[in-house]
């Protein structure tokens, strides 16, 4: 279920918002510790209609108006655990239809042993619902949310279990899928707590009331917020009719993340600043992600983590799609995961390339791996007469979109009147490089063309299904 709190200032603005979120939401929450003139006596106005779906939640803990609440049968009562035990049993006696839930709240940090030691204590008061809501500073933190999910469940106990924050707002995704007995979502930017996602979002991209006990499949990146992965993915699977979720995992430790997610994940995609990093932790790779040395795609066959690489094919064929690449001179920006994956496709197309970066260490480590020259990037306003320009960089990427690889002055100086240039980068589609380019009489390919052609492979990887 999906619960929309209302954080309105007054009452007649609450009535407003509750008319918008029960169109499309099954609960709504009454956040009464917004409302400022609130009071027992107009308590009824916002219980008047559809009082069975309403939660009133005061976290000013004000018994008087919790009492009204009670005797106005509303559907749920929210009762923080700071109150007391004591007060909340005196507060719930003889109470009638109301269903109490009994909540703990950290806005600080996730600790395992504060979140058990609070639910023996709520466990002993027999609330209706147990709920947790804890600040996540790791993505690991979910983890312990998730095992409250199963610890309720195996005590028979329903149970609301989220994190807040960024790092947690995969928690507010999973843990009704998990068997959480709800969550919580926001209506027009309106948030009671940080992370709340918008329900349209929930409903629309991760159809969260309509899938059961779904395959987890996601994104493993640091950022992750500029993906577009989320839209697409989960829109075919919708498309497909299939049980399967894909969501966004910003992760900091990703050995941890491999090891705590490793058993709950179908498949994931990788992205910066882990296409590399990622081997390590894998049980095995195929011979292209092998031989590139870089992984954007793991599936978990029979168990085991394996890794693939479908950015070099995603590359090539955009590439591909304004120019042929053999006997071509190819510079190359960049020397990380996704510039190995393109830099092994030109090669592969016998492509002339030439490597720059910033770091020149690396450029000569993948120059050397690739068979290539390389150099820093002070060689740039060296060049000429190149036929394809790639940045393989984020430079440019949202919400840098003033940013360039190659400033235009020099990239005047060393295209010919054919030259191509692609951006790896897909967010914006135009990015700075890429006008600048066209402004200059260059064809240009969007990174939105790369990823299209890499989901695609990544897609039939994850599902066995092809889509044209």
């Amino acid at each position: 279920m999906i619960a929309v709190p209302i954080v309105a200032s007054t009452v007649r603005e609450a009535l407003k918002d509750m008319r918008i979120a029960f169109r499309v939401a099954d609960l709504v929450e009454l956040r009464l510790d917004f409302i400022k003139d609130i009071h027992r006596d107009n308590l009824s106005m916002l219980l008047s209609r559809k009082t069975e779906k309403i939660i009133v939640t005061d976290r000013k803990n004000r018994a008087d108006i919790i009492e009204k609440a009670l005797e106005l049968k509303a559907g749920f009562v929210d009762l923080d655990i700071s109150m007391g035990g004591g007060k909340i049993k005196k507060l719930i006696q003889g109470k009638d239809k109301t269903k109490v839930i009994v909540s703990f709240h950290n806005f600080k940090k996730t600790n395992r042993k504060e979140v058990l030691k609070k639910y023996s204590k709520i466990k002993k008061l027999n609330p209706d619902v147990f709920k947790i809501a804890t600040y996540a500073n790791s993505i690991s933190d979910n983890i312990v949310v998730f095992d409250m999910v199963k610890k309720a469940r195996k005590d028979n106990m329903k149970v609301i279990s989220i994190c807040m924050g960024e790092k947690g707002e995969i928690s507010r995704i999973l843990s009704p899928l998990f068997g959480g007995f709800l969550t919580y979502a926001s209506i027009e930017g309106k948030n009671s707590a940080p992370g709340q996602i918008d329900v349209k979002l929930l409903k629309r991209i991760y159809r969260i009331d309509r899938l059961n006990k779904p395959k987890i499949f996601g994104l493993v990146g640091n950022p992750v917020v500029h993906s577009k992965g989320i839209c697409l993915h989960n829109d075919l699977f919708k498309k497909l009719r299939l049980n399967k979720i894909y969501v966004n995992f910003l992760v900091d430790d990703l050995k941890g993340f491999v090891r705590e997610y490793g058993p709950i994940i179908s498949g994931l995609s990788i992205t910066i600043p882990f296409k590399r990093d990622i081997i390590k932790y894998l049980d095995g790779l195929d011979r292209s992600a092998r031989r590139i040395g870089a992984v954007n795609t793991i599936v978990k066959r029979n168990g085991n983590l394996i890794g693939y690489n479908t950015d070099m094919v995603g590359a090539i064929r955009a590439i591909e799609s304004k120019t042929q690449i053999k006997g071509k001179k190819v510079l190359m920006i960049g020397a990380g995961g996704v510039a190995r994956a393109i830099g092994y496709g030109i090669i592969q197309k016998n492509g002339e390339l030439i490597i720059l970066n910033r770091t020149v260490r690396k450029a000569k480590k993948l120059a050397r791996d690739l068979g290539c020259t390389y150099g820093g990037l002070s060689r740039l306003s060296k060049l000429s007469d190149v036929d394809i320009v790639v940045n393989a960089t984020s430079i440019g990427m949202s919400p840098n979109d003033d940013q360039t690889p190659v400033p235009r002055n020099v990239l005047k100086k060393i295209i010919t009147g054919k030259t191509v240039v692609f951006d790896s980068v897909y967010n914006p589609k135009r990015t700075r490089l890429l006008k600048d380019a066209r402004g200059l009489g260059c064809r240009v390919v969007s990174g939105y063309d790369m990823f299209i052609n890499q989901a695609k492979e990544q897609f039939k990887l994850f599902t066995g299904r092809n889509i044209k």
